[in-house]
């Protein structure tokens, strides 16, 4: 497994400064956070691209710009935001791009199919062309998007899989919604990252049991793919240090 840090919580800095920070902080590998781009259009990336190549980084992940859309009309800009952040990811030559599901709690079963066909009909052919694998994401209990639980995940599958698709599992978000050990269950090989925090994207500290058991069930089932801190913003510099000292710590037994 290998330790990596989002760097949406300096998603307010510049990329310059935010891969700095990164750097400063001891971390080789991130997730490149869509949030930290300013604009989001064909020529940021450029800059992006140029910025991580100096800063000697190694982007394992990167997590696509979302828009949980409400109504058909917003499916367009949903699939704008997704196909910017492919060409990201194929830029910043990172092989794993998270993603929601992009369509909103409230709508009905047949307009969710309806939205997910459309958006990832084109997403999944990018995604090849791009050479990149999406991973679906758990959601939050507060999202207002719709995959928190595998029950509304499968409804989502069963429309986007093109059978390549991966999953992003949220630890932060299965302790929430108190589904860590049924996810690993039923995705277990399909897992190609892991968003890692405590409740409320706080960051652990201490060899916590839910902790360490997920950890050791992940290495059963031979995962060796990214640990990626995703932390809130407001945390503190030395408690990212502290987290990252216990991940060091704890990646070291596998």
């Amino acid at each position: 497994m290998e330790l990596s840090l989002s760097n949406g919580i300096f998603s307010k800095l510049g990329l310059e400064k935010n891969f700095a920070l990164v750097k400063q902080l001891g971390f080789e590998n991130i997730e490149f956070n869509m949030k930290s781009v300013r604009k989001e259009n064909e020529t940021a990336v450029y800059c992006a691209a140029k910025l991580l190549n100096a800063s000697k980084l190694k982007c394992l992940t990167l997590h696509s710009a979302s828009l949980h859309v409400k109504d058909e009309v917003e499916v367009h800009r949903a699939v704008y935001y997704g196909k910017i952040s492919l060409e990201f990811a194929r830029r910043l030559k990172t092989p794993v791009m998270t993603v929601h599901s992009n369509v909103s709690k409230p709508l009905l079963q047949p307009v969710r199919k309806k939205c997910l066909t459309e958006i990832f009909s084109e997403l999944n052919r990018h995604a090849k062309s791009s050479g990149v694998r999406l991973a679906l994401e758990n959601l939050s209990y507060t999202s207002s998007g719709f995959g928190k639980n595998v029950d509304q995940l499968e409804e989502v599958l069963s429309v986007i899989d093109d059978g390549d698709m991966g999953i992003t599992i949220d630890f932060c978000h299965a302790l929430e919604t108190k589904t860590a050990t049924e996810l690993l269950e039923h995705y277990g090989s399909r897992v190609c990252n892991v968003h890692m925090a405590n409740k409320s994207h706080k960051p652990f500290t201490e060899p916590e049991p839910e902790l360490t058991a997920f950890l050791n069930r992940l290495n059963d089932l031979g995962y060796a793919g990214p640990i990626t801190l995703e932390l809130a913003h407001g945390t503190s510099m030395e408690e990212i240090l502290r987290s990252k000292a216990l991940f060091d710590k704890l990646l070291r037994q596998f």
